[in-house]
């Protein structure tokens, strides 16, 4: 499909956008940034951001780091530059297929609820450029409908969909991630109106294992509660 296309529905899709606001989806996925480390320094490349919904969320924590928000929509890059702009956050009118930031390793990449609206042909590149920017402590960060959610609308709700609203397998996925150079660190199916309708995916770059002890990682107090845990086993052999 034509990406002039794409980008004219998605100018169309400003209002519907805005008249919707920040929803449970956006909210939640906000809780979880913030559970993953984001804190007021941090640097995220928000990589389809349409009218800045998260971006506006992301503000309200990062008042010292920097957001580089990027999305194909004219006219949604525009609403975000008159409604959420601040002077550490960049609004970009681009394809995310082929971005360019100049974030240097930024601590988070997201694609939140994108990844069903890129052809799937062009997903390989996007994952290996996105690594391409990442560093050893970066995060890449999905939030993807559960593909028998988005075939169930295809089936029963077909108008409600977006232009481009395809099923993404979980196998093939998995498979791109992993040649473009990516590791999961954390999965969840979860649901928020009805039961599993998302998916979850935390990523980092691949590394070569490290014979590291916990131990030498922990706070005192936990390394208190781990005794206590082992002691406790122990117990349990006698």
């Amino acid at each position: 499909m034509e990406t002039e296309h794409v980008s004219a529905f998605y100018d169309s899709y400003v209002r519907e956008q805005a008249a919707t606001g920040i929803n449970d989806r956006i909210y939640g996925v906000y809780e979880r940034l913030l559970k993953l480390g984001l804190n007021e320094t941090s640097t995220i490349l928000e990589l389809g951001c349409g009218i800045g919904m998260m971006t506006s969320l992301l503000k309200r924590t990062i008042s010292q780091g920097k957001i580089h928000a990027i999305d194909l929509s004219e006219a949604s890059i525009a609403y975000g530059r008159e409604h959420i702009a601040t002077p550490n956050i960049t609004f970009s009118t681009q394809d995310i297929t082929a971005f360019e930031t100049t974030l240097k390793r930024p601590d988070f990449i997201t694609l939140i609820d994108v990844l069903e609206h890129i052809p799937l042909e062009k997903h390989a590149a996007l994952f290996e450029r996105i690594t391409g920017i990442m560093g050893l402590n970066s995060r890449f960060v999905i939030n993807l409908p559960n593909p028998d959610y988005i075939e169930y609308d295809i089936a029963k709700e077909a108008d409600s969909l977006q232009v481009i609203d395809q099923p993404v397998p979980f196998a093939s996925l998995i498979q791109q991630l992993d040649a473009a150079g990516l590791e999961l660190m954390q999965y969840e199916k979860y649901g928020l109106w009805h039961h599993d309708e998302y998916q979850w995916f935390v990523l980092r770059s691949k590394r070569p294992f490290k014979e590291e002890s916990i131990d030498s990682s922990l706070s005192f107090y936990q390394k208190i509660q781990r005794k206590i845990k082992r002691f406790r086993i122990k117990r349990l052999n006698k």
